[in-house]
């Protein structure tokens, strides 16, 4: 399965060489820790194993990018508790977390510079003139992407950032179970990564993952994202929002991609959720959206996990190369 081109939130550092990913992979939010297990199989992936347990309330602070964890000694107790309950001990191991912790932005460059260093510098200075964080804070990545055919410098660089604090929390209670996180992803690009063998690679896909706290929109082409969305939801989705925000996304697209036709859209939702989305999404995009389902996913037909808005990510980020 070819690789989405998606930055790993691990490292700091472009240009290493990817190594398969480990078939273990954990996710984790402000409800619930999960784990998957996925070995390739005659007829695809093969779900062997998954665990999940609810986490406490109060574990983790709020904050508008998530926030570090009120007791780290805590989250320690809890993975090495939830890792002594696995069928097999785990060495390495994937991480999803959620978009509200991990989210993505572009930005346009002249040329990046070679040393590392200088290369962060820059991408520091870029990312402080598009978000209201404090850039010291936070943990980045980069990935260069297609260019849009109109835009002005001759680079395009797909940006991830995270709070430092928490990462490192995040990494230091598994690495106290004897586990070593190789890939930090979110929710969004996991799931995209679990449906990419699905399509043609020049054909343009949508795909709507509503979270708990928030829904992204983004729209995929060539094995990366063009385009990335993501709506804080504090008291419920309102239908006006998101309509204005389908409609604004789907006449950017046009504008720069007038020849290319959206060709599928993809839905993560609650299944509870799924028949008002699938309304939107349809009137408001032209395309007959898609709800997870089985034939999505290169997965034998064996134990798929609870739910697949649930499962989607934990395959995908079991497919996704290792930087």
């Amino acid at each position: 399965m070819r690789s989405t081109k998606l930055p790993s939130w691990t490292k700091r550092l472009l240009g290493l060489d990817p190594v398969p990913p480990p078939p273990h992979v954990f996710s984790i939010d402000v409800r619930a820790l999960r784990y998957g297990c996925f070995h390739h199989g005659p007829q695809g992936y093969v779900y062997e194993a998954s665990e999940s347990i609810d986490l406490p309330e109060d574990l983790f602070e709020e904050g508008p990018l998530g926030a570090p964890i009120r007791s780290p000694q805590e989250l320690v107790a809890l993975v090495e508790s939830f890792c002594k309950r696995l069928p097999e001990p785990v060495k390495e191991a994937s991480l999803v977390i959620p978009d509200t912790w991990l989210r993505l932005t572009f930005t346009e460059i002249a040329e990046l510079p070679r040393k590392v260093k200088a290369r962060e510098e820059m991408l520091r200075w870029k990312l402080k003139r598009l978000v209201p964080f404090r850039i010291e804070d936070l943990r980045i990545s980069a990935e260069p992407v297609t260019p849009f055919p109109t835009q002005e410098e001759p680079a395009r660089m797909l940006i991830g950032f995270a709070i430092e604090r928490l990462l490192s929390q995040l990494e230091a209670a598994f690495l106290a179970a004897g586990i070593e996180i190789g890939r930090i992803t979110n929710t969004t690009l996991a799931v995209a990564a679990s449906v990419e063998h699905t399509l043609d690679p020049s054909d343009l896909a949508g795909l709507v993952v509503l979270q708990p706290d928030a829904y992204t929109l983004s729209f995929l082409r060539h094995g990366e994202p063009l385009v990335y969305r993501y709506k804080a939801i504090n008291e419920g989705v309102v239908s006006s929002s998101v309509r204005r925000d389908l409609r604004l996304t789907t006449s950017f697209l046009q504008q720069h991609f007038a020849e290319t036709p959206l060709h599928r859209v993809f839905l993560a939702a609650p299944r509870e959720e799924e028949d008002i989305w699938l309304e939107w999404l349809y009137e408001e995009l032209g395309v007959t959206p898609e709800p997870l389902a089985f034939e999505h996913f290169q997965i034998a037909r064996t134990q798929v996990g609870p739910s697949w808005l649930e499962t989607a990510p934990l395959l995908g980020a079991a497919s996704l190369e290792v930087y």
